[in-house]
C-alpha cells in the first residue's frame, strides 16, 4: 500500500454543481488520486457583506463580492451527502474542509475522519480548538501553512496536537493562486520536519504544472494536495491554478514512479546490478609478460577489467612476492594468500 497521499482539490471547482462534482470525482479516480476534498461553508457564516475578492478571484471570477462569489459556488448539505454516497460508490476518500461552525457539526454528524485546517485559519482560535477536540477513529489532523510565520505555526500546532489519538500532517504551503517558481520555498518543508517532528509532512502545491509536488515526494512528502479541474478556462476563481485530468494523472503516476524509486534507504547491491560486478570493476592483471619466481612490482602488474581475478584492494599484498608461475600479457595475476574474487 502506497504511503504518500494523493489528494485531489476540487475545493470549489464543482462550480456549484453536483453532477460536475461526480464527473470530476471520477476522472480524479481514473487518474489515481486516493482521495477528493470539497469546501464547506454558509456563505454567511464565512465572510461578511464587506470582504473584497482576492486579486486572483477577481481575476478569474470578475466583479462583485466575495460573498456574492461564495454563493454561487456553496453546496447545500444534502448534496454533499450525495456526493459523500457517490464516493463509496467509485471507491474513492472524500473528506471537506469546514470554514465555519455551522459547516463543522454537519461533517461530523456524518462521520468524516479527515481535518484539514485551512491556511487562512491557522491563527483562529476557536476554529483550531474546535477541530482539536473532535473525537473519532481514525482522526487525521492535516494543517495548511501558507501566509504563516514559524511562530504561527508552532501556534496552531500545539494547539492541534492536543487531540488525541490522531494522526498529525503539516503542509508547506504559498496562498497565491498560481504561485510562481521563486516563491514555492520548498526546502521550507525541512523547517516544518524541525517544528514537528511527530508529524508528517507535506505540500498544498499552487504552482502550475507538477514539478513542485514531485520534488516535495522526493524531500519526504506523504501529502500532496493540488487543486484540480476538468477545464482551465471555466468560470470561478480556482480553475486557472488547477490541473486537469491528463496533469492529475502524470502527476500520479509520477508520485508512484518517485515512490518505488525512494526505496528503503539502506545502501545495498540489487540483484539487477549484481552480475555487473565483474564486468565494471577490475582486477590485478599482468602489465606485460611475466617470467616464473619474478617479484611482483608496479612495472610488471597493474588494474584492468573484468573484476573476476584479485580485486586492487589486495594491491600491496601482491607486491612483494614472487610469480609461482609464468604470465601472459593482460592474464590475471593469482598468487598464494590472496583469495580472487570469483572464489
Amino acid at each position: 500500500m502506497s504511503d504518500i497521499q494523493i489528494v485531489a482539490e476540487i475545493g470549489c471547482n464543482h462550480n456549484g454543481s453536483v453532477e460536475l462534482a461526480k464527473k470530476m470525482m471520477n476522472e480524479a479516480k481514473n487518474a489515481g488520486a486516493d482521495a477528493v476534498k470539497f469546501q464547506s461553508f454558509v456563505p454567511e457564516n464565512l465572510v461578511s457583506k464587506f470582504a473584497p475578492k482576492a486579486e486572483y478571484q477577481k481575476k478569474n471570477d470578475g466583479g462583485g463580492s466575495q460573498l456574492e462569489m461564495l454563493k454561487k459556488l456553496a453546496l447545500t448539505e444534502n448534496e454533499y451527502i450525495e456526493l459523500v454516497e457517490y464516493a463509496q460508490d467509485i471507491n474513492i476518500k472524500i473528506f471537506s474542509t469546514p470554514f465555519d461552525f455551522e459547516s463543522f457539526a454537519f461533517l461530523q454528524k456524518i462521520g468524516q475522519k479527515i481535518w484539514k485546517v485551512p491556511s487562512g485559519e491557522i491563527t483562529n482560535l476557536p476554529y483550531l480548538q474546535r477541530v482539536s477536540a473532535i473525537e473519532c477513529q481514525n482522526k487525521e489532523i492535516v494543517l495548511s501553512t501558507g501566509m504563516s510565520t514559524v511562530d504561527e505555526v508552532l501556534y496552531a500546532i500545539n494547539i492541534l496536537q492536543q487531540s488525541k489519538n490522531t494522526d498529525f500532517t503539516v503542509l508547506h504551503c504559498n496562498t497565491q493562486y498560481p504561485t510562481v517558481p521563486e516563491d514555492m520555498n520548498l526546502r521550507a518543508m525541512n523547517k516544518l520536519r524541525e517544528l514537528a517532528p511527530e508529524w508528517s509532512i507535506g505540500l498544498s502545491d499552487h504552482s502550475e504544472g507538477i514539478i513542485a509536488s514531485l520534488v516535495a515526494v522526493g524531500m519526504g512528502a506523504k501529502f500532496i494536495e493540488k487543486h484540480f479541474t476538468l477545464d482551465k478556462n471555466m468560470p470561478g476563481p480556482d480553475h486557472k491554478a488547477s490541473i486537469t485530468p491528463n496533469e492529475l494523472q502524470e502527476l500520479c503516476k509520477g508520485i508512484r514512479q518517485a515512490e518505488i524509486m525512494l526505496g528503503s534507504g539502506d545502501k545495498i547491491v540489487t540483484d539487477s546490478e549484481r552480475n555487473n560486478i565483474f564486468i565494471a570493476r577490475k582486477s590485478i592483471v599482468a602489465k606485460r609478460k611475466i617470467m616464473k619466481d619474478e617479484i611482483f612490482s608496479s612495472e610488471n602488474i597493474t588494474c584492468k577489467r573484468p573484476g573476476n581475478g584479485i580485486s586492487p584492494v589486495h594491491w600491496y599484498e601482491v607486491l612483494g612476492q614472487k610469480a609461482d608461475r609464468c604470465f601472459d600479457v593482460d592474464e590475471l595475476i593469482f598468487c598464494k594468500g590472496v583469495k580472487r574474487e570469483d572464489e
